[in-house]
């Protein structure tokens, strides 16, 4: 196994995750609840353990499908443990435990939680514990993927590891192309839902906050109620309708594109997907 360019990768993983982190740091200086420190901390602490693993020289990169699962494992576990820090930096949990459990439950877009009313936590922990959804769903592996030059022709490997649906390698020949357009169709339609649901009515902080959960398909949101809070029913459409949607396979998006419609409707993935929705 490929031990050197796995935590080069991982490296390289926490330096995006640094940059991410300036959002929610950008939205603590403009409401100015006092959590900028939290943040200011963290992205210190990433960016540095970043560079150190970032510099390792690996032997060879020859990247395998076992380092592929590797690092796509070890990136999750990577991620969240470092996205607990703002949180544990930010004063409003009670123990680091308290912390990671949120961070888990965003980056895996599961959803769960440990606070009992969130509306007590300042804008910019809200925004980190949204945003941190919003990125699993896409999968950080897809996102380095479309921001780095290919490690190699095997780097198909890290996208099968972070995908479902149709084969990534036979959407366009080139895998970092791939990852791009998956990014791409992930912002529009996020971009999207936030345009519709402040149309609606909602803040657009507060748009912000429930399309990155929407996307996701986690659920984080800024009120204890979640978007029952705002009495507003074509705002709960319009998240239904994307929950739905973000729900497909972002390969399936592209065959759809593409208008290979055929392709799209023979997908087994997709029709057991219609049924039990």
């Amino acid at each position: 196994m490929n031990y050197r360019l796995i935590f080069k990768l991982i490296g390289n993983i926490l330096q995006i995750e640094a940059l991410l982190m300036l959002f929610p740091l950008f939205v603590s200086f403009i409401y100015g609840d006092g959590d900028h420190l939290a943040f200011l901390w963290s992205i210190l602490i990433l960016a540095l353990t970043g560079t150190l693993l970032f510099i390792l020289k690996p032997k060879d990169k020859i990247f395998r499908t076992k380092d592929a699962f590797a690092t796509a494992g070890l990136s999750w576990l990577f991620l969240s443990l470092f996205g607990a820090l703002p949180f544990y930096f930010s004063g409003y949990f009670n123990n680091f435990i308290d912390c990671v459990f949120e961070s888990v439950s965003g980056f895996t877009t599961t959803g769960s939680t440990i606070l009992p009313n969130v509306e007590a936590l300042p804008n910019g922990i809200l925004f980190w514990r949204s945003f941190s959804q919003w990125i699993g769903g896409i999968g950080i592996l897809v996102f380095l993927l479309a921001v780095i030059p290919s490690m190699h022709a095997s780097s198909v490997n890290l996208l099968r590891a972070e995908t479902s649906g149709p084969s990534p390698d036979k959407i366009v020949p080139k895998i970092r192309e791939t990852a791009k357009i998956m990014c791409l169709i992930y912002l529009a339609m996020t971009g999207l839902l936030i345009i519709l649901l402040y149309i609606v009515g909602l803040p657009f902080y507060d748009s912000l906050i429930n399309a990155f959960s929407t996307a996701g398909t986690g659920g984080f949101s800024n009120m204890n109620a979640s978007i029952a809070a705002y009495n507003n029913l074509a705002a709960e459409i319009v998240i239904t309708i994307f929950m739905f949607l973000f729900g497909i396979s972002f390969s399936l998006y592209f065959i759809l594109l593409r208008r290979k419609f055929r392709k799209m409707i023979k997908d087994e993935e997709l029709k057991l997907y219609f049924c039990f929705n």
